[in-house]
């Protein structure tokens, strides 16, 4: 099914926008909202935006979400976050093409006719931001501004664009529609696309090898570890930042599992790796 990538700067309406194509599309099919919103409510904006690497993980997290529900051919994918950067979304156009989905772009603009209004908007909510953890701070904001990195419709991986003014009466969901569910589904080439092993031994190998995993896991958690778990076959380490129930656990070697034999590896050796930062990235954040 088709993925939606929304961005834009801060405070331009990206939630409001992906809450009315969930309206207008729920009604078509089934779909999933890929939101950051819980986790920047968890951690705190000024946690992830001031630091590079908890905000790397959390591009980490959005993307591995985003892949799973594309692994499904039934449901469409929409992402909500402001995606800023030029190279994250070139990522998840990868994605799509990866697995032969159409994608479609969607920019969330400030107003140019009521941009006195909008700028009162944006002050209110500096004004609020004192009683309220999950409002930017203005220097916040001005960064992730500065940051923003508009797309541009003639680049092939940023096409079809849709900009969209902040509380716009009508949005263009019929042409949405159209490009995301009539248009020419994309084709995966050399570069994004596995070359599977023998069936087989694939998934006999990553069978054990990830079986093998979890029970490294479950052994170091029984003894209070939980950082620096050493695993064998690997040279990285587990962190986990609280205990992790042998059902998640296993839950994380299902959906592994899911994505790798969507996904083959090219050699068995690499497994161990690869589910293992897996597993870092799904648990931590």
């Amino acid at each position: 099914m088709p993925l939606i990538v929304i961005c834009g700067k801060p405070l331009t309406g990206k939630s409001t926008i992906a809450k009315k194509l969930e309206s207008f599309f729920g009604e078509k099919c089934c779909l999933v909202i890929v939101s950051d919103e819980e986790k920047l409510v968890e951690q705190g904006l000024e946690t992830i935006y001031r630091n590079s690497q908890n905000e790397k993980n959390l591009r980490s997290w959005l993307k591995s979400e985003v892949q799973r529900h594309l692994c499904s051919p039934q449901i469409l994918v929409i992402l909500d976050s402001t995606n800023y950067i030029k190279g994250f979304r070139y990522e998840l156009y990868c994605l799509s093409k990866q697995f032969q989905h159409t994608f479609a772009l969607i920019e969330c603009l400030p107003p140019m006719e009521t941009l006195d209004q909008y700028e009162q908007f944006i002050q209110e909510h500096f004004n609020q931001t004192s009683t309220n953890d999950r409002n930017y701070t203005k220097e916040i904001f001005n960064e992730l501004c500065q940051r923003y990195e508009s797309p541009t419709s003639s680049n092939r991986w940023e096409e079809p664009l849709f900009r969209i003014e902040f509380k716009a009466k009508q949005l263009p969901l019929d042409e949405i529609n159209e490009a995301i569910f009539h248009r020419t589904k994309l084709k995966p080439n050399r570069s994004t696309q596995s070359i599977p092993m023998t069936t087989d031994n694939f998934i006999m190998e990553l069978d054990r090898q990830t079986q093998s995993v979890v029970k490294q896991i479950q052994t170091a958690i029984q003894l209070n570890q939980l950082r620096g778990i050493p695993i064998t076959g690997t040279d990285v380490a587990v962190n986990l930042n609280r205990k992790i129930p042998i059902a998640e656990l296993n839950r994380f070697r299902r959906q592994f599992i899911n994505y790798s034999k969507l996904n083959p590896f090219n050699d068995k050796d690499r497994i161990v790796t690869a589910f293992v930062q897996f597993i870092n990235n799904s648990s931590n954040f």
